[in-house]
Order: structure tokens, then sequence, then C-alpha cells
């Protein structure tokens, strides 16, 4: 359609929960280049999502066309779409009331509610019910009785009120203190060790490499450019997988690839056989770049409140395996070598990298199944909410512009700033804070800022170094800093990448990512064993890498410039506002329908048995499912 008219967008800004990048695709993809939408459009839309039901898309139209006109704007549209997106609980409660209250008259009845519920449990032509029964009507009667104001009336405000103080059924499964989080974290934590394993071990077993294989340092440098040249490309083919099949399948696919990389990479053994780990180091470097962005986003899908910290939490654990790699696989090859340095010791500690890949392939399998297994219950507990939850979401979804052809490629300025931003962490060294600076990103956001400060603490690092004589009072104060940057950055500059280019798109990012992030740090090292060898090469060395964290600080100022304060990346956990299936359920009162009831109740209820008409009811004609049977009906009733 084009740009967003300003007052358009500062309307929208202030009445959705919205970014301002969402609101502006949203209006430059749309399809429609006339900015409307047709009321037969609309029909035609709701049918494809399965919303067969006339009546039902009829009272969705008069509720989304605000003002009337008999066409939607994408003003309208947008704002429509808010409570079922991006919607806090008592903005779908209103909009569950727009759809109830037929009439207008700002009172709503059992009939009304009746009616549209009637279509909602319908909107599916595999569900094999005409209507609700005995029982589930008498509920929704002695609700809206015991909901009624003092002046007989239920209006808008006392259904938000009424809906506000209803309990939640089910226990969230977003919550922190709980076996199910002990139970996902810890099989999660070791999605990453074969890769933490096997990466090192040849700068951890190198001189046993050496002998092993009869080769030199050129022969081990080309070994680790066989590992980026390979993890350039892994994370952009595991990034296009993961945007169609989700991360899970994808980190299994990419734990199956660096166990067989560990399995050449413990057979192959004399200088024959060079070339067979050459190709074991090419497999670790395209699954082991996988890895860790699929584990991000496993944990973003599990803890989706609790980003920061599960991100913490996983830099926490990849950082002491890494180091522990280069602690154990020397210790393990020299318990079983009879002498200094033999082959039946490398031997052992390479088939212990391959052991823990296929620990680690075991448990995303566990947790693949684990997830399945949960999303099953989730389902089969649910029959007619789950049927009004996923057919008001896929109508929701269907009407946000699809990124298609080169548009999914056309990603922000700012992520490309973000790229260096994220690269520069790893330029000083390791740093254990995680899990203290991930709770902080989701409580604070103003994510690009901190890492700006961070990424200034790291340059001041450097120039202590520069400037000092190599005092252990400096290198001490340097590492504190480092540590500080490292412990942030790692674990906010990382998830950074799906907030900036968007959930949808976020394995393209990480595939865009991996490809421009490993050529930078191909060159960077480069340039510094260049300055290294001049004259005075240590401290230029150490200027240039001050410069480095300046121009890093600098990419997260124009990160910030770029994205806005109101982007996903500034905003804390809070304030990313995601509608829940929870308030649906409770906003359309799936609940009070659904709720076990007395014995009379129960004696009362038939199974699929539709409920009698009565004169209350009988204005309300326009929900007639039955009569719906194809597109053309559905353009027509509508």
């Amino acid at each position: 359609m084009g740009p967003v008219p300003p007052d358009e967008l500062e309307q929208l800004l202030a009445e959705t929960n919205f970014t301002q990048r969402e609101i502006e695709t949203f209006y430059k993809y749309s399809n429609d280049d006339d900015g409307n939408i047709s009321k037969e459009e609309f029909a035609t839309l709701c049918f494809d999502q399965g919303i067969v039901a006339a009546g039902l898309v009829e009272r969705m139209w008069v509720v989304f066309d605000r003002n009337n006109d008999g066409t939607l704007t994408y003003f309208e549209l947008v704002k429509s779409l808010s409570p079922l997106l991006r919607g806090e609980q008592a903005d779908v409660a209103g909009l569950f009331y727009d759809l109830y209250e037929v009439d207008g008259d700002g009172d709503l009845t059992e009939a009304e509610i009746v009616a549209v519920y009637s279509d909602m449990i319908h909107i599916t032509q595999q569900v094999d019910r005409e209507g609700l029964t005995a029982a589930e009507r008498k509920r929704i009667r002695e609700w809206v009785k015991e909901h009624r104001s003092d002046d007989g009336t239920l209006d808008r405000d006392t259904f938000i009120e009424a809906i506000s103080e209803m309990e939640a059924h089910e226990e969230a499964h977003t919550e922190l203190r709980s076996f199910r989080t002990f139970y996902f974290v810890f099989l999660i934590s070791f999605f990453e060790m074969g890769t933490s394993f096997s990466l090192p071990a040849m700068g951890a077993l190198s001189e046993r490499i050496k002998l092993r294989f009869d080769i030199g340092d050129q022969e081990i440098g080309t070994l680790t450019s066989a590992y980026f040249f390979a993890a350039m490309v892994g994370p952009l083919v595991g990034g296009l997988f993961m945007d169609k099949v989700g991360p899970v399948p994808v980190i299994i696919g990419a734990n199956i690839i660096v166990t067989l990389g560990a399995i050449m990479q413990a057979s192959a053994s004399g200088k024959d056989q060079f070339a067979l780990l050459l190709v074991g180091r090419l497999f670790l470097g395209f699954g082991g770049e996988i890895t860790p962005f699929t584990t991000v986003e496993t944990l973003g899908r599990l803890f989706p409140d609790y980003l920061g910290l599960m991100a913490g939490i996983r830099n926490l654990v990849q950082s002491i395996s890494g180091f522990l790699a280069f602690v154990l696989l020397p210790i393990w090859a020299d318990a079983m070598s009879d002498e200094p340095l033999d082959n039946d010791g490398t031997s052992f500690a390479l088939w212990m990298c391959a052991v823990l890949g296929g620990v680690s392939l075991l448990a995303s399998v566990i947790v693949f199944f684990s997830m399945k297994k949960e999303s099953n219950v989730y389902v089969e507990e649910q029959s007619d909410q789950q049927t009004v939850i996923n057919s008001m979401r896929a109508l929701a979804k269907a009407t946000v512009p699809r990124l298609t052809g080169i548009q999914r490629w056309t990603l922000p300025l700012s992520f490309f700033f973000a790229i260096y931003g994220i690269k520069s962490q790893y330029f000083a060294p390791f740093g254990l804070l995680g899990p203290i600076m991930g709770p902080l990103s989701d409580k604070y956001g103003r994510r690009s800022l901190s890492l700006a400060f961070v990424t200034t603490l790291s340059m001041i690092g450097f120039g202590i170094l520069a400037i000092s004589s190599g005092g252990s009072t400096s290198v001490w104060i340097a590492s504190m800093l480092f540590a500080l940057q490292y412990g942030f950055g790692d674990t906010v500059a990382y998830i950074s990448i799906r907030f900036i280019v968007g959930v949808s798109r976020a394995g393209i990012g990480y595939g865009v990512y991996g490809i421009i992030g490993n050529l930078i740090a191909t060159v960077v090292p480069i340039i510094g064993g260049t300055l290294m060898d001049q004259d005075n090469g240590e401290d230029k060395v150490l200027w240039y890498f001050t410069g480095l964290m300046a121009i890093g600080a600098a990419s997260w100022v124009m990160v910030f410039i770029l994205e806005g304060p109101r982007s996903l990346l500034e905003l804390p956990a809070n304030k990313v506002i995601e509608t829940s299936d929870e308030d649906i359920k409770m906003a359309a009162l799936t609940y009070v329908v659904g709720r076990t009831g007395t014995n009379k109740d129960t004696e009362e209820e038939k199974p699929n048995t539709p409920e009698p008409t009565n004169t209350e009811a009988a204005p309300l004609v326009w929900s007639d499912h039955e009569n719906v049977t194809d597109d053309n009906d559905v353009e027509a009733s509508a």
C-alpha cells in the first residue's frame, strides 16, 4: 500500500501494542493497492481460514468496520487485529463483547451469546455439532445473570471486569519455578555439548593431532579454515529450515551432523586419512554453528516470558563446557596413554567428543517428543475451546502481510549494524555473567543502549592495557570489564537478531549473521596477526582492539537510532504483549460453557444435542451455519 500516514501511525502506536516497524510493514507490504478490503474479500479470507459460519463472518465484519462505511481500511484492520495478536486481557474481552453484543443496545443477553458462540464452535467443517446443549446454555444464562450490574444490564465495562475476575483454569506453561522448567532446562543444557567439545578438540589436543597425522601448523590452520568455511554455510541452511519447521527438528538434524563429524574426526588416523578428518571438520562447522541459535529459539518457544534469563543460562553452560573441553580432553587423553602423546589416548579423547555428540542428539530428540506430547495433551483437553482459538488466530495471522521472495531477504539496516555489534563481543575474553545479565534485559529492556555501554567498557579495558605497563592491577581491571561486556553481550546481543528481523524471519537473520559474522571473525585476526609482526606489535594490537570495540559501541548506538524506543529490541519482556490463548478462552466464555456443572446439569446434557430454538433467540436469524457450504455462499451471505 505504501507509507503509513503520520496521524494514523501516531494513533495506532498510542492505541495498540504493535511496534512502529510492525505497523509500517503491514502498510508497506499489504497486497491491496487502494488500502481497502471489501466485504467480499473479507468473507473469502474468513472462509479460507475455516470460518464458514455466515453469521460469525457478518459479526466480525461489523466489529472490524468501525465507521460502518462498507469498506475496511488498513487502519481499521490493524486496530481490530491488535486484541487478537498483541492484546492484553481487557483488549481481548472488549473484542469478544463487541462480537457478542449483536443489537448494539449496550446490554449483552444470553440469546446473543448463544447465537454467536454456536457459530464459533462450528467454525470448522469438522465439528459435528449444530448448537449448544441445554446444560451449556444454562451455564451461560447463570453467568449472565450473576454478572449483571445493579441496573440489570451487562454492559461492556461490566463484561470486561467480569472476565478480569475469572480464574485461569489451567496452570500457565511459563511458570518459572516448576518441574517443567527444570526438566527442559536440564535437557537443553546438553544441546550444544557435542559442539562445545568437538570444536576445540584440534586446539586442546594440537600436539597429539600433529603426531597422529604427521602434520604441522599449516595443516592445523587448514582444519580451522575448513570449520569456519562450513560455519558460514550451516546457519543459512539451518535458518531457512527453522523458519519452516521450527527450531527443535533443525537442532536434531544439526546434532546428527555434529555427531557424524565427531565420528569421522575420531575414526581418522594417519596421514593417509587426513582427508577424512578434514571432512569431519566440515561437518562439525556446518552443524556446530546451527546449534547455538536453534537452542536460543527453543528456549524462546518454551519460556517466552523469560528468554533473557534462559539465554543467560545457555551462555553459562556453553561457556563452562567450552572451558571444560580444554581441561578434560587432555586429561582423558593422558589417562588412556601408556606413553606420552600416544595414539590410543588421542583416540579415546576424540571418541569422547563423539559420545557427547550422541548425548546432545539424544537430548534434542527427547525435548522434541516432550514438546510434541505437551502440545497434543493441551489440544486434546480442549475441543470447542481450541477450535475458537485456532480459527481466530488463523484469521488474524492471515490478514497480516506475508513477506515473500525478495521481501523476506530485505533485512533492516539496523540488523547489519547489529551484526558487527554482536561479533565485537567475541573480541574480548570469556565472561560468566550471562544468567545475571539476562534477567536485567527481561526487566528493563533498552538492549541496544545497554550493549553500547558494556561494549564501551571493553573498549576502556583494552585502552587500559594499551597505556599501562602490564601491571597486575590493570590486567584485573580490564578482565572485569571484559567479563561484563561478554556476559551481557553473548546473552543479550545474540537474541537481538530475533527482535530486529522478527521471529518469522529469525532463521534468515541467523543465517546472514553466520555468513557476515564469520567473515568478520576471519578478517579481524589476520589484521591482528599482521600488526603483531610489526615493531611494538603488542601495543598496536591492543589499540587495534580498542578501536574495534569503539566501532562496536557506535554500531549499537546506530541500532537504537534506527530501531527507535518502541521497538521489540528496546521493550522489557512485560511490555512485549502477545495475546494468550488463556485470555481468548476466558473472553470467549469457553470456560463458562465447558465447565463441569452440577449433577442436574449432567443429567440434562446429552452429547451432540442441539439447543431447542426459543423465541428469545429467534430474531438472530443470521446465525445459520448449516447453509454455509462453499466460498460463494460465504461471499453472498456476507
